[in-house]
């Protein structure tokens, strides 16, 4: 029983203590129109950012971004749930007051009696559940496990904006290298072309060969210019990420140049199913879920025992009563009658039928216990899945980065050589233009793989929610 108040209590002071969480909005968003919105209103990148790392990028996303923000409140909303389970513990208290106001009058053949009362009645009721079989502690556990899951649900919306915005971090780093390749091919085109120019004017050259070179120059530019789009939307997507109103990151902002070619080996696969199966927090709240709905379950079974509930009431009655001769005023008499009263007393109810009500609602509970445990199921075998397809992912990428560093050097070498052979007369323009071609794809080729192994990397950890 020390145990049991010792609960009540505490659960009491932390109803008590319970406060509200108010954050403030960015004031940028509550403007009609872009334009009227001052510099300082908008939410941007913290000062001091010259170079903006993924890790900077995935601290300011988990500060700013509005979706995950959002959901401190739910596990706010979840835990009052749970607290109001808790209050069921509690007892009602009720205040009544009543006020009141007679008149009578009595007629008969030798006289009429007259009579006024005014009467006031204050009172007070507590009732307490003593018991309800187990209902309320039922209740309890599946608010608990409903507040265990939404705070699984929030680490699950971290693992996956973490695994968007390296997505997009790693975007934009791709653009800005097949920026940089265009612009080395469009150099190396422009040279030629003034070289050939040269020649032509000195009647060494035909005229078609400077046209080539003028046409591989405007295609290199047709890439740069594909590619600095490229590099906008990855930024654009980036901000959004990142919770920045304006909608963008300053130009002034650089991005390292290239993540390291350099992968890891990684562990056997058994490590990171293990790993995704221990860590994952939707697997975790589909296991809250599934825990919660049987403990709902539990209560609707409950609904078929006796309710025992104890009772007591104080009330006051206080009137004041007149009553006179309706002829003659000043005779009469007063009384002030007043009263007190208690009552307590003891009330078990136990529902015997209500036309199989109870009956459905606990087996539609059981229904739902088993439609939980397989979303844990199907929850489960999708954590599988993302592992597996994750391993495979970046264990082929870094075969390709090996494999593509390795035909880069060849492609680069075998370029040069032609190069060197055109302009020495002992091989055509259309070798060249094949060895540049070749060149930029290898170059593009790494590039993408690169890219695609951190990519890989990112969702291997979040797949196993290691980021």
């Amino acid at each position: 029983m020390k145990n049991t108040y010792s609960f009540l209590a505490a659960a009491a002071a932390g109803l008590l203590l319970t406060g509200c969480i108010t954050e403030k909005t960015p004031l940028a968003i509550s403007r009609g129109t872009f334009s009227e919105i001052k510099k300082e209103e908008h939410q941007t990148l913290p000062e001091g950012i010259k170079t903006l790392s993924l890790q900077d990028a995935r601290q300011i996303a988990l500060k700013n971004n509005p979706s995950f923000q959002s959901m401190r409140y739910a596990i706010a909303a979840a835990d009052a749930q749970f607290k109001k389970a808790i209050t069921a513990y509690m007892p009602t208290v009720n205040f009544t007051y009543s006020l009141s106001r007679s008149h009578n009058w009595t007629q008969n053949p030798d006289a009429g009696v007259s009579g006024r009362g005014l009467s006031s009645k204050p009172g007070i009721s507590a009732s307490w559940v003593a018991f309800d079989s187990l209902q309320r502690e039922m209740n309890i556990l599946a608010a608990q496990h409903d507040l265990r899951g939404v705070e699984a649900s929030e680490q699950d919306a971290r693992r996956l904006l973490l695994r968007a915005v390296a997505y997009a971090y790693n975007e934009v780093m791709l653009a800005n290298a097949q920026i940089r390749i265009a612009k080395a091919n469009m150099k190396f085109n422009y040279a030629l072309l003034k070289e050939t120019e040269l020649k032509f004017e000195a009647g060494a050259s035909p005229l078609s060969d400077a046209l080539n070179f003028k046409v591989n120059y405007n295609s290199a530019e047709s890439s740069r210019y594909s590619a600095e789009y490229a590099a906008t939307a990855a930024k654009l997507a980036l901000a959004q990420l990142l919770g920045l109103t304006e909608g963008i990151i300053p130009d002034s902002i650089e991005f390292p140049t290239m993540p390291s070619p350099d992968g890891e080996m990684l562990k056997n696969i058994d490590y990171y199913l293990d790993l995704a199966l221990q860590n994952r927090p939707d697997l975790k709240q589909y296991r809250e879920a599934y825990e919660s709905a049987k403990y709902s379950y539990y209560s609707t079974i409950g609904a078929f025992g006796p309710t025992v509930t104890l009772n007591m009431a104080l009330s006051y009655t206080h009137s004041r009563n007149r009553n006179h001769d309706q002829w003659h005023r000043d005779t009469g008499s007063v009384s002030k009658p007043r009263s007190f009263g208690m009552n307590y007393g003891v009330n078990v109810n136990w529902e015997l039928f209500s036309g199989g009500r109870r009956y459905f609602t606990m087996r539609a509970a059981e229904a739902g216990v088993t439609r939980a445990e397989y979303s844990v199921a199907n929850t489960w075998i999708a954590v599988i899945t993302d592992v597996r397809t994750a391993y495979e992912n970046y264990q082929t990428n870094l075969k390709l980065v090996k494999l593509n560093q390795k035909n880069l050097e060849l492609v680069r070498k075998q370029r040069d050589l032609v190069d060197r052979e055109y302009k020495a007369g002992s091989t055509g323009i259309t070798r060249l233009n094949e060895a540049q071609t070749a060149l930029i794809d290898a170059e593009n080729a790494l590039v993408k793989a690169v890219i695609n192994m951190n990519n890989a990397k990112a969702q291997l950890d979040a797949a196993t929610n290691s980021l």
